[in-house]
């Protein structure tokens, strides 16, 4: 019972905290929909895309991507994937094209009935067309904790998580994301996210961003 307790009241600070952060989050909006059909136990294939605004009134958009690969699942905590990613930015004068390989592995361990700890990293390699920006490899780690509320019929899955960036541009870590926000199961197919980031670059301000979308899973 204390257990249980303890972990509705973790949760409702994250939420807390959350929604504080979207207070602040005055920079952008973003959208990430996605979506995965299982092939097999084994085999998925997962396609995403991806809308950024200027406003978290989700209006000025600026970028947007699409995506799509195939994800093997290795064991019952790990798995590989190799992604497509098409992305154009609005730069005002021209519009940045760049097509993206994404090479990613993930590892997830159980440290209770509701808590989750788990391992992202990828590798992406960035080339641009007319020579608009340098070709490079960039590296990213997750690292997320996630649990698990239910109040009612309600179920939210909050989560923490960071995610250090580094370049071979750079040669060294230029960027975090800090993360903070729930998902929200609306049924066995479809979970709706909603969540906080807070992005630090060397030699910028910090962007807070609303990010939100949804999941769906056949």
């Amino acid at each position: 019972m204390n257990r249980m307790r303890s972990t509705k009241i973790s949760a409702i600070i994250i939420m807390i905290l959350l929604f504080s952060g979207v207070l602040a989050a005055d920079d952008q909006g973003w959208i990430n929909n996605s979506l995965t059909l299982s092939v097999d136990k084994k085999i998925s294939l997962k396609f995403t895309n991806e809308i950024r605004t200027q406003e978290i009134t989700f209006a000025d958009g600026f970028l947007h991507n699409w995506q799509g690969g195939v994800v093997w699942k290795a064991s019952s905590s790990t798995y590989l994937a190799a992604l497509y990613k098409r992305e154009t930015t609005d730069k005002g004068a021209y519009n940045l094209q760049e097509n993206r390989l994404t090479l990613e592995a993930g590892w997830k361990l159980s440290m209770s009935n509701r808590t989750r700890f788990d391992v992202r990293f990828r590798t992406e390699i960035r080339g641009f067309e007319d020579d608009r920006a340098d070709h490079h490899l960039r590296f990213r780690l997750r690292l997320r904790f996630t649990t698990q509320l239910t109040l009612g019929k309600l179920v939210l899955k909050p989560f923490i998580a960071t995610e250090p960036f580094a370049d071979t541009i750079a040669d060294k870590i230029n960027r975090n994301r800090f993360y903070l926000g729930t998902a929200v199961p609306l049924s066995a197919h479809v979970v709706w996210v909603v969540n906080y980031i807070r992005q630090d670059t060397s030699g910028k301000d910090p962007l807070h961003v609303l990010n939100t979308g949804v999941e769906l899973k056949f």
